[in-house]
C-alpha cells in the first residue's frame, strides 16, 4: 500500500481518497511514498553510476601505480641528475639549436644551455655522425644526451611537453624518463647515449656516438 501526499498543502492522504481532507485539493497527480513495508527495487542508474566509479578508482590506481614506480631507461638511469628545480610544463617545448665542441673523447655542450632551453639540439663538430644530438631535463632533473633520430618516420627533431619527448614529425611520444612508447614507433624514441658532468661541461663520449647505427 501507499500513501499520498497532498501537492498543494503536504497533508498525508488517506489512501483511496480522491481529495485532500484538508485543503480540498484533487489528489490525482498527489506524490506518493512508499509504505514502510513495501520493497523498492535499486535503480539501474545507481548500478551504472557504482561500476563507473569502481572502474575510476581502478584506472587511478594503475596510473598511480605506473607512475610510481617507472622505471628508467637503462642508460638514463646511469645519467646525472642536476639540483636545480625543473616545473613540468604542460606546454610545448621545442628544441634549441646550440653548438659544441670536441675535447679529447667527448662532445661537450654547455650545461646552463641545456638547463636553460630544457632541450636543445647540436651536431658533432667533426661531422663524423651525420644526424644530430640532443640533450634534455627530465622534470625530475635527470639530464639526457641522446641521438637526435627517429627513423621510422625519418624525424630529427623532438620536443618536450608535460613529462613526454615528442616526434617533432609525427604523432609518436615516449616517457622522457622511461622511453615508454605512447604512439607508434615504439623502439624509435631519441637512442640514449652516455654522458657525464663536469662542472658546466656536458660531455658525451665521443666513441658510443660514433659507434651508433641506425636501428632500422
Amino acid at each position: 500500500m501507499t500513501a499520498r501526499t497532498c501537492l498543494t498543502c503536504g497533508t498525508l492522504a488517506v489512501d483511496g481518497s480522491k481529495f485532500c481532507s484538508v485543503c480540498g485539493s484533487n489528489l490525482e497527480f498527489a506524490s506518493t511514498i512508499p509504505s514502510a513495508g513495501q520493497n523498492r527495487r535499486p535503480s539501474k542508474y545507481r548500478w551504472i553510476t557504482q561500476v563507473l566509479v569502481v572502474a575510476v578508482l581502478i584506472v587511478g590506481a594503475l596510473t598511480f601505480y605506473r607512475e610510481a614506480f617507472r622505471q628508467f631507461h637503462p642508460i638514463i638511469d646511469k645519467q646525472p641528475t642536476i639540483s636545480a628545480s625543473i616545473t613540468p610544463s604542460n606546454e610545448k617545448i621545442p628544441s634549441t639549436v646550440i653548438n659544441a665542441t670536441v675535447q679529447g673523447p667527448f662532445i661537450i655542450v654547455s650545461l646552463t644551455d641545456v638547463v636553460k632551453n630544457r632541450i636543445v639540439r647540436f651536431y658533432d663538430p667533426e661531422k663524423k655522425l651525420s644526424v644530430p644530438l640532443l640533450a634534455y631535463i627530465t622534470s625530475s632533473g635527470r639530464v639526457v644526451t641522446a641521438v637526435s633520430s627517429s627513423e621510422n618516420c625519418r624525424s630529427t627533431d623532438f620536443y618536450l611537453e608535460g613529462e613526454n619527448i615528442h616526434c617533432a614529425s609525427c604523432p609518436s611520444y615516449w616517457n622522457a624518463s622511461s622511453l615508454e612508447a605512447y604512439a607508434c614507433c615504439q623502439k624509435f624514441y631519441p637512442d640514449p647515449v652516455p654522458s657525464s658532468l663536469l662542472g658546466d661541461e656536458l660531455r658525451i663520449e665521443i666513441e658510443a656516438v660514433r659507434k651508433w647505427q641506425p636501428r632500422s
